[in-house]
């Protein structure tokens, strides 16, 4: 008897559990979606706000570097052309670019500064030397190509085979560091297609080098310019320094005395 009530009183609780409403979940899952379905069309909302030119529109446009060969009215003319949107929302890669884009410069960054400014850092480039006929080269060796009315006077001329430019310019400064202890002034340094050099100098004077041993041959030149121009004979025209043991000095012909070719050791 005992156990068939307790079985009764099992199956009769299981109804009862069964029929508790379920209302209070369904309303708290529907609280829940609706305070993210809220919080999403908020964020929604504040984004497309931000993305609005007109909330935080660029009010300064900072241009900062030294300028010597530059156009800035140029160069602002070209970032004004690219300043399309806010803060949030101008393109810097597209404003870098543009900017790189002109000849004269050699590198740009560019970044927002809170809240409303654009800095923008140029670096100008620097000419070391012409190269071929209307492209110049700064010290790494890479070309640039500005307007032919902007290309500075009095800088040297160097000339090789394409691709040799980056090596012809430290070449080039090398050369020149060595030359300064003589007075000496490269304004061309060339080398042919047969890869032999040769320097002429302010002055007018060349020499040859060839094609191997530079700096020994230059080493020899500089230790026997000072004899060489003193010797009492005009200006050396022409040192050819291609011998193993020697070189060939042409002297200037408009030298008052001694108006010959020498071979020397």
């Amino acid at each position: 008897m005992g156990m068939a009530k307790r079985q009764q009183s099992v199956r009769e609780s299981r109804p009862r559990e069964a029929g508790r409403p379920f209302w209070p979940a369904l309303l708290r899952w529907g609280l829940a979606l609706s305070l993210f379905g809220a919080m999403g069309a908020g964020a929604v909302l504040g984004g497309a706000r931000l993305l609005d030119p007109q909330t935080l529109p660029l009010k300064v446009v900072r241009i900062e570097g030294e300028f010597k060969y530059l156009d800035r009215r140029r160069l602002e003319q070209v970032v004004a052309a690219q300043l399309r949107g806010g803060f949030f929302t101008v393109d810097v890669e597209a404003v870098r670019a543009k900017v790189r884009a002109l000849p004269w410069v050699d590198e740009a960054g560019v970044r927002r500064i809170w809240p409303d400014t654009l800095q923008i850092r140029v670096t100008e480039q620097a000419p070391l030397a012409r190269w071929g006929g209307r492209r110049l080269l700064n010290r790494r060796g890479e070309v640039f190509s500005p307007a032919p009315a902007e290309i500075p006077p009095g800088l040297p001329q160097l000339a090789g085979p394409e691709g040799t430019a980056a090596g012809m310019a430290a070449r080039y400064r090398a050369m020149q560091a060595r030359l300064d202890a003589a007075g000496l002034r490269i304004v061309r340094l060339q080398q042919d297609e047969r890869r032999a050099w040769s320097i002429e100098f302010a002055d007018g004077a060349v020499i040859r080098l060839g094609s191997r041993d530079l700096d020994r041959r230059l080493a020899r030149f500089i230790r026997l310019y000072p004899r060489l121009r003193d010797a009492g004979r005009g200006r050396p025209r022409q040192v050819d320094l291609r011998y193993t043991n020697g070189f060939v000095v042409h002297w200037d012909e408009a030298a008052a005395d001694g108006k010959r070719d020498g071979k020397q050791s």
